[in-house]
């Protein structure tokens, strides 16, 4: 049987990760983890710095929860790149009320997209349930993916907030299971 790889969110553990970064991942490993997903830096100051703490480890850093407005930053996603991440995730980004903002938030994602694509990044998005909201009769979180290609944003479904939204978890990881790499 086919062995899949299983990584923890360092959100998971983030105070203890902000205090003892190296001994706190060192533990995960110990707890059978083989990788990670940053939410953060943990006082490490780049993604570099973290890097080499999990190499060391035996962990790989799989993905990266990079707040928008730091992905807006060229030198962020140079250290991501450097780093070798190969998905940064937006973990929050305040819902559009209208079309007219939706059309702004799908060309921002867009953008980023595109240059994440050129340092061999892979754009993701996080929801939580308010993207379950309705603009135009669609929900907000679809209208994302129907206005951009999945080279430029995939989906790292939360399937519990799938389930707050309404919506059944599963069906959704199905909808979108070409578009889910992690």
């Amino acid at each position: 049987m086919k062995k899949f790889p299983i990584a923890l969110q360092v959100y998971s553990v983030r105070d203890d990760a902000e205090k003892d970064f190296a001994g706190t991942m060192r533990l995960v490993k110990e707890m059978g983890y083989d990788g990670v997903e940053l939410a953060g830096l943990y006082g490490q100051g780049s993604a570099v710095a973290c890097k080499a703490i999990l190499d060391e480890l035996g962990l790989e850093l799989i993905s990266a929860h990079v707040p928008m407005n730091a992905l807006d930053e060229d030198a962020i996603l140079d250290d991501y790149a450097a780093a070798c991440v190969k998905y940064v995730a937006i973990p929050w980004y305040d819902a559009p009320k209208s079309e007219e903002e939706l059309a702004k938030t799908i060309e921002h994602f867009r953008k980023t997209g595109e240059r994440c694509k050129v340092r061999g990044i892979q754009l993701l998005y996080h929801n939580h349930d308010f993207e379950f909201g309705k603009i135009s009769g669609k929900y907000i979180l679809d209208s994302y993916y129907a206005g951009l290609s999945e080279d430029l944003l995939k989906t790292e479904l939360d399937t519990c907030w799938v389930n707050v939204g309404g919506e059944n978890p599963a069906d959704y990881v199905r909808k979108y299971s070409g578009r889910s790499p992690v």
